[in-house]
């Protein structure tokens, strides 16, 4: 038994060194893929800033592009383990049938601040930047968020309104990705064009009173949003039963 113990040591050691060089490569890989991008961050560059040897890349990922993807997967991860309770809850009350329009609206105000929590916040800095990257020049990691964390966001927004307004999806499903990105795009200009916003606000930064402004005015703008496609759907149905037919009376 003390053999066997003996034995394995040498074993768990390299193992546990093995994921102590490849986190360094990834949290490196965070940093520099965050502010150069993929083709502007050397393999050379974040070997050195994790202190570790150029081969260890090819080693533990297969390559440069490997590694990439491990970094859009960890950081994929970190922010779904944040607020993948909230995607899940929100799927959840778009299946409930008897879900209130007061239930909905609330619900569009909880994924709106969850994802501009994603956007805007210094601990997702890097997370952003990927993903505004990712929108404006997308990789093959793409897919990873597409699939992971930004498709299902997009159609709970989608979702939302859709039923709160009264809109009928299946009548025109391009409109209602179309509605559903003017509001997933007005909260992701927070990070694209956020300078912009700071400049003409005076901010010299954003701390939490400047986040928690951007939060309540985005979260005011969803329900005016929402609310003023529900006027416009019930204006619709209006307008469509003055013209319907009326039958004829039994005599």
């Amino acid at each position: 038994m003390h053999r066997a113990e003996c034995g394995s040591a040498p074993a768990e050691v390299d193992a546990r060194r093995g994921e102590s060089a490849r986190q360094a490569l990834i949290d490196a890989g965070v940093d520099l893929f965050g502010r150069l991008g993929p083709d502007g961050a050397t393999t050379r560059d974040i070997a050195a800033a994790a202190r570790q040897n150029v081969a260890a890349i090819p080693y533990y990922f297969g390559s440069k592009d490997g590694l990439y993807r491990a970094v859009v997967q960890f950081l994929l991860d970190r922010a779904l383990q944040r607020n993948l309770g909230l995607i899940e809850e929100t799927e959840a009350l778009l299946q409930d049938a008897r879900a209130t329009p007061a239930a909905l609206l609330k619900a569009l105000a909880r994924v709106t601040r969850g994802y501009l929590a994603i956007l805007t916040r210094d601990d997702t800095l890097a997370l952003a930047r990927i993903i505004t990257r990712e929108q404006l020049d997308p990789t093959a990691a793409f897919d990873l968020f597409y699939v992971g964390a930004i498709s299902r966001v997009h159609r709970c927004l989608a979702g939302l309104l859709d039923r709160y307004s009264g809109l009928d999806p299946q009548a025109d499903p391009v409109a209602s990705v179309l509605r559903a990105h003017l509001l997933f795009g007005s909260m992701l200009g927070f990070r694209v064009a956020g300078t912009t916003a700071m400049r003409r606000a005076g901010w010299s930064e954003l701390g939490a009173d400047e986040l928690e402004r951007i939060v309540r005015v985005a979260c005011e703008h969803s329900e005016i949003y929402a609310r003023g496609l529900r006027a416009q759907a019930r204006r619709s149905h209006a307008a469509a039963a003055r013209r319907a037919p009326m039958a004829p009376r039994r005599r």
